[in-house]
């Protein structure tokens, strides 16, 4: 139990860096991680969580706040998914056309990422890239007013290595 609860609060810090690097002059963010379940009535529980085991759904909750005196535009958060997460298809908001997923880096591309695989008798087919390659949720926020927050959410499902 010890390594799961060290290892989340690593993967948090690695988030939490991430997020101090998008900052830029006034611009604050604050990361929120919750293991998601469900009641006996079928509604989601969000609970705020620093133990994780596979299986479980987590939502990251990002809010970015301009606290300058002035609008900023083209703000592009990126939220880092380690290896032993799988980004949860369509999960992300603002919704997946305001987002980019990469699997390779720095890359960025629209979603859902797909890819080229070749069959055994030469040919190609597209295919969609599984939600466990996926390494980081990029949003475009074009604008945000002085004072102004964004809440940017995506989920992710802890798998067994």
């Amino acid at each position: 139990m010890k390594n799961k609860c060290i290892f989340l609060t690593m993967m948090i810090l690695g988030f939490a860096a991430t997020a101090m690097a998008q900052q830029s002059e006034g611009v604050t963010s604050v990361l929120e991680v919750f293991r998601v379940t469900v009641d006996t009535n079928g509604q989601e529980i969000l609970t705020p969580t620093e133990e994780v085991t596979p299986g479980d759904t987590l939502q990251y909750r990002l809010v970015y706040t301009n606290n300058l005196d002035n609008g900023i535009s083209q703000l592009q958060p990126v939220l880092p998914i380690p290896i032993g997460f799988e980004y949860l298809l369509d999960s992300a908001s603002p919704n997946a056309e305001g987002a980019s997923l990469s699997n390779t880096g720095n890359t960025f591309q629209n979603l859902p990422l797909t890819r080229q695989v070749r069959q055994p008798d030469g040919t190609t087919i597209e295919e969609l890239v599984p939600g466990r390659e996926y390494r980081r949720l990029r949003w475009l926020v074009p604008s945000l007013e002085a004072g102004e927050q964004v809440i940017l959410v995506a989920r992710v499902k802890v798998i067994d290595n």
